[in-house]
């Protein structure tokens, strides 16, 4: 039997469109790899051969190097495994794949060989289709149930001279439904990006914008910006819709008189990436609303304004390959996180 440190693939596994990796079946170590997994992963395969698995594991994945050997094992005892996992590439970006591994032989060596395939794309349109089915199913249909209602108090309305009252309330449903199709329609741009729409951005300059649009639409709240730091991210239009949503779902779902909120702009300490964070003093942000944007949960209630928002939030994010990150604000509200794969300032 040959050492696994001998092991090698075919010069012919570089023309493939997959990536392909090989992997000792005990200690998960890398023992060689196809020239796609080198663009997959961002890392060059000498790097490759030197990491572990958790060192480009996504930081916010469930996954973990015991998880990853524990599948590498299974596939040794001849059990296929095919599972979705995230990385993270040296630039902060978050890709998701496919895993397939099986047990081979190469060289006189039983080794495993994963077969890898980028579905960040994929993810984001199942997601989207997934929301918008929700949106078409409960909020059209439940808002056109209630438009119809009113339709019929508005006869009754005429007759006793409570019209005006009614009037609004038919007009607050309408602009719900144009709430939610305009979203919709942003979601749309964020999750069919054309690369060369993107450009370099200076993320305090746009919050800038975004924070003095605020002001001038919502003159009772109070809305303070803190640029920590000079950054710039490559994105598109999208990131204007996301920060925009966040701060007015900071503003219109608080309960107080005067609602504060605070944007700032910094470096994340932990990751190193840029970061958006949009800190208000409102009731915390519903956990359904928050939980639904993560895993494949049941929604039977409707959609608002809010939700809608989250969700381009979520995909303006994914589609940058960066984090959203919800926290409770002290003593009360909500921390909403940007985190996003810097880019170098322009003339640096």
């Amino acid at each position: 039997m040959g050492r696994s440190q001998d092991v090698s693939l075919p010069a012919a596994f570089d023309d493939l469109e997959i990536g392909v990796v090989v992997r000792d079946p005990e200690t998960g170590a890398a023992l060689d790899t196809n020239d796609r997994i080198e663009e997959l992963y961002g890392y060059s395969r000498g790097e490759l051969l030197e990491m572990d698995i958790e060192e480009f594991t996504a930081p916010s994945t469930t996954f973990s190097q015991d998880e990853a050997i524990r599948r590498l094992r299974a596939a040794a005892a001849g059990e296929s495994q095919v599972f979705e996992w995230r990385i993270e590439r040296p630039s902060g970006e978050l890709v998701w794949i496919r895993v397939r591994l099986d047990r081979t032989t190469i060289d006189d060596t039983t080794c495993i060989i994963a077969e890898v395939r980028e579905i960040t794309e994929y993810k984001a349109q199942t997601r989207r289709l997934r929301l918008l089915n929700r949106v078409v199913r409960h909020n059209l249909r439940n808002e056109t149930n209630v438009l119809m209602g009113y339709a019929d108090r508005l006869k009754r309305a005429i007759k006793e001279k409570t019209l005006e009252r009614e009037v609004e309330t038919i007009l607050e449903i309408a602009s719900e439904i144009g709430s939610l199709s305009d979203s919709i329609r942003q979601i749309e741009e964020i999750t069919t990006p054309d690369a060369t729409q993107r450009s370099h951005i200076d993320v305090g300059e746009l919050v800038e914008e975004v924070a003095a649009e605020a002001r001038a639409d919502a003159v009772a709240a109070e809305i303070t910006v803190e640029i920590r730091d000079d950054i710039c991210v490559n994105a598109d239009t999208g990131l204007r819709h996301a920060i925009t949503h966040a701060i007015d779902n900071a503003i219109e779902h608080n309960d107080r008189e005067v609602p504060s909120v605070e944007v700032s702009v910094g470096i994340d300490s932990a990751t190193g990436q840029a970061e958006i964070a949009v800190s208000d003093d409102g009731p915390p942000i519903p956990d359904v609303e928050v939980d639904v944007l993560r895993e494949e949960v049941a929604a039977s209630a409707t959609y608002h304004g809010s939700g809608i928002g989250l969700w381009v939030m979520q995909w303006c994010v994914d589609s940058l390959g960066g984090e959203l990150v919800f926290e409770a604000n002290t003593p009360r509200g909500n921390v909403v996180r940007f985190l996003l794969p810097r880019a170098e300032s322009v003339g640096a």
